[in-house]
């Protein structure tokens, strides 16, 4: 059994973040006129001490829900399948489908970080989806290196589970197949399908 911890970016967030972006845009954009335009007659001066306060309590609330936009992401594997402490449990003979954005997952694994940091080249941005025949979908979302969500480590964390996955699928279905696919079972476009 091995055991694999890395951080996600958990989409679930995002309508509160847009809400909170965009309150916070407001009461910055009402509190500066405010400060800026002195005129009684557009605002009155009391309306300052109101959206000052607001404005502070809309940025601490944008910086709170983008904070827990971060998902911990603890999975177990073993030779039946992998517990998910976000998804719950997947056999592997239940996995119907992958789908991995083959070209940054490449770049993860043949280029090294240190070639992002000298070029303008984009760090990866991963996208993955595992879908069940029971039509569950586990979506995990990677951003850059050394962004807000991810690490290099994280990167390297999610790249060995996906290693290890693809090689447990490759055993149980084409064992005695020889592997000239990415990652074993993938395709050029980073997806596989249970035929």
């Amino acid at each position: 059994m091995k055991t694999y911890q890395f951080c996600f970016n958990n989409n679930n967030k995002t309508l509160a973040i847009l809400f909170w972006f965009f309150t916070t845009l407001l009461t910055i954009t009402l509190t500066t006129t405010i400060v800026v335009i002195p005129s009684e007659a557009y605002f009155p001066s009391w309306l300052l001490l109101l959206s000052f306060p607001l404005m502070l309590i809309s940025i601490y609330r944008l910086y709170k829900v983008a904070s827990k936009r971060k998902s911990i992401e603890i999975i177990t594997l073993n030779k039946e399948g992998f517990t998910s402490s976000c998804f719950g449990s997947v056999l592997f003979s239940d996995i119907r489908a992958i789908k991995i954005p083959a070209r940054e997952i490449s770049l993860l694994g043949g280029v090294n970080y240190d070639y992002y940091k000298r070029t303008e080249a984009d760090t990866p941005h991963l996208v993955i989806s595992i879908t069940t025949y029971d039509g569950k979908i586990l979506h995990w979302v990677l951003e850059e290196w050394g962004g807000f969500y991810n690490s290099k480590a994280d990167f390297l964390i999610f790249f060995e589970f996906l290693t290890a996955l693809t090689d447990q699928l490759y055993q149980l279905y084409y064992d005695n197949k020889p592997t000239c696919n990415y990652l074993k079972i993938l395709d050029e476009n980073g997806s596989w399908e249970k035929d």
